[in-house]
C-alpha cells in the first residue's frame, strides 16, 4: 500500500527542468552538494524545515509548504505500516471506557 504514495522529493526534478535548471546548477544555487539533492530527489532524504525554507526560496512556495507535504508522507506511511487490528482494538475500549463513563454518573 505505501507503493502509492510519492515522496515530496520525487517532485523536485520535473520543478528543477521545469525552471530550466539541471541539478548540478539547482544544488548550487542552493548551497548543497549535488548528491544531498540528488538523495532528496530520489527519496533517500526527507525535507527538513531547512529544506523547505531554501526550496521554497528558490520555488517562490509559501512557507511550509514542502515540510506539509513531507508530514503528510510520513503520517500515512506510518498510518499503512501500523497494525490495523491494534487501532481496532483502541477503538473498541475507547467506546467500551466511554460507555463504563456514562454509566458510573448514573
Amino acid at each position: 500500500m505505501t507503493d502509492n504514495l510519492i515522496h515530496p522529493g520525487r517532485h523536485l526534478l520535473q520543478e528543477i527542468k521545469a525552471k530550466g535548471r539541471n541539478q548540478k546548477q539547482f544544488s548550487a544555487i542552493l548551497g548543497k552538494k549535488i548528491s544531498e539533492l540528488n538523495e532528496l530527489i530520489n527519496g533517500k532524504r526527507n525535507i527538513t524545515i531547512q529544506r523547505d525554507i531554501l526550496l521554497g526560496t528558490a520555488f517562490g512556495d509559501p512557507e511550509g509548504k514542502r515540510i506539509h507535504m513531507q508530514n503528510q508522507y510520513d503520517f500515512h506511511k506510518a498510518k499503512m505500516a501500523m497494525d490495523q487490528r491494534k487501532i481496532s482494538e483502541i477503538k473498541r475500549k475507547t467506546r467500551s471506557t466511554d460507555k463504563e463513563h456514562i454509566f458510573h454518573n448514573f
